[in-house]
């Protein structure tokens, strides 16, 4: 009796996960696909920075100055005919903005959903930015044809400051249908929030546009090490919880999201993608600011004649250096710290006592520049003899060393991620001070040489 019970619940399951889709499930309604967002409940619509940001908030997808193959796959609810999975192609350039390409499917072979997603995104104005999807969905049912249509998304982010982001998504701008029904629509608000480092949380706030009822969603990301991300989310109604982590290595990420529903089965999510670029904002807050290059101030010179402006080596900035022809920032740096610990220049020649100043760069900037002598009393002005400060030298303990290791490390890191390139190189070059096989800092020194064209 139980082996024929058994039987026919088998042979009939498709049938009734297909009356579930139907009568429960909106065709193309959202469905939790990448494991981040997954993991953090769903709320990422201002915070949307990586290859997942079609799905939750195409304007993000600026954020990252990565190209990436992306992959996920999940069974929606932990039922094996509800196969979900999407791949996806990045591709940001200088100045058109960031494309996508993305291919999604969903269901068993007598249901079928596909869609294909074109994403583009671009910035505004420094810290604001816009996004739109073009889709098309398409729908088959065995034995009851096929059919597909176009649909239009948008969505726009805004940062605020580095520690608060807005954002804003709507899906179905168009009103789509296949067959005559309308396909789920929704607008989402967000805000995003980091109140200290290493630490992300996001709200969104749901509004569908075909049906009663807003759907609130928190999120939270934890940042233990930079490699290493946990997340959790939770959704009040219907109710929802969520947890997952993040590994980001060289250039591969993997994420996985386990999320418990009040009435359906437990679910996993699993993400993956290669990445030729930068790594991904985790947790640690970043400059979105895509700040213009500094116009460099180039003094002509005429040939036989003086110019007009002269730099004095003795009282100028990193940015007067970096404003003289064929000296870059790195340069410019080395020149300033070189007079700050050893003192004033005494002759233009001094320059050649700089650390890898070389004989060419002073020939091109020679007649661009002046110095003030110590001796001399610059007009308006007051010389004071700086003060050496007595180094003391103190032997830290391994535990001390390391300590001091990672606090360099991060601090270059987040300068590295600001494009401070120079000021990046100047905390990597204290680490190889201490430790001169650090590998990390070797390589990413010649990442940042590589961004200022050196």
């Amino acid at each position: 009796m139980n082996y024929w019970f058994s039987l026919k619940i088998n042979y009939l399951r498709p049938f009734f996960i297909l009356l579930f889709i139907v009568n429960g499930y909106a065709a193309f309604e959202d469905k939790p696909l990448y494991a981040r967002p997954a993991a953090m409940g769903g709320a990422y619509t201002s915070l949307a920075n990586d290859y997942s940001a079609p799905f939750f908030n195409p304007a993000g997808l600026n954020l990252l100055s990565a190209s990436a193959l992306s992959f996920s796959q999940t069974s929606l609810y932990g039922e094996s005919d509800l196969k979900h999975s999407g791949a996806g192609f990045m591709l940001p350039t200088r100045s058109a903005g960031s494309f996508a390409f993305n291919y999604v499917s969903f269901g068993a072979s007598y249901y079928k959903e596909t869609e294909l997603i074109f994403t583009h995104s671009f910035m505004l104005v420094p810290g604001a930015y816009f996004g739109y999807n073009f889709r098309n969905p398409a729908l088959k049912i065995e034995g009851g044809g096929s059919a597909s249509t176009l649909s239009f998304d948008a969505g726009a982010l805004g940062v605020v400051s580095p520690k608060l982001s807005i954002g804003v998504f709507s899906r179905g701008i168009n009103r789509p249908q296949i067959a005559s029904e309308t396909l789920y629509r929704d607008l989402t608000g967000s805000l995003c929030y980091r109140p200290f480092r290493g630490l992300v949380t996001v709200i969104d706030w749901n509004m569908p546009a075909d049906r009663e009822g807003d759907t609130l969603k928190l999120g939270v990301e934890v940042n233990v090490i930079p490699s290493f991300s946990i997340r959790f989310g939770v959704q009040p109604e219907p109710r929802k919880a969520s947890f997952g982590f993040g590994i980001m290595l060289n250039r591969i990420d993997f994420d996985y999201a386990f999320q418990a529903h009040e009435v359906l089965n437990n679910q996993h999510v699993f993400s993956a993608s290669l990445r030729w670029g930068e790594k991904r904002e985790s947790a640690a807050p970043t400059e979105y600011y895509k700040k213009p290059a500094a116009r460099r101030r180039v003094v002509p010179v005429v040939p036989g004649e003086k110019p007009a402006e002269l730099t004095d080596i003795n009282t100028a900035e990193v940015a007067d250096f970096d404003a003289l022809p064929g000296i870059g920032k790195v340069t410019a740096v080395r020149i300033v710290d070189y007079r700050n610990n050893t003192g004033l220049f005494t002759a233009k020649e001094d320059l050649l006592k700089v650390p890898r100043f070389t004989k060419k760069q002073f020939e091109k900037i020679k007649d661009y520049i002046t110095v003030t002598a110590p001796s001399e009393k610059p007009e308006g002005l007051e010389y004071v003899q700086p003060v050496q400060e007595e180094k003391i030298e103190k032997k830290l303990s391994p535990e001390e060393t390391e300590k001091l290791k990672k606090q360099l490390y991060f601090r270059g890191l987040k300068l590295y991620q600001a494009k401070k390139f120079a000021q990046a190189i100047t905390e990597f070059e204290k680490i190889l001070e201490i430790d001169p096989s650090h590998p990390q800092s070797l390589r990413i020194i010649e990442k940042c040489k590589q961004e200022l064209g050196r």
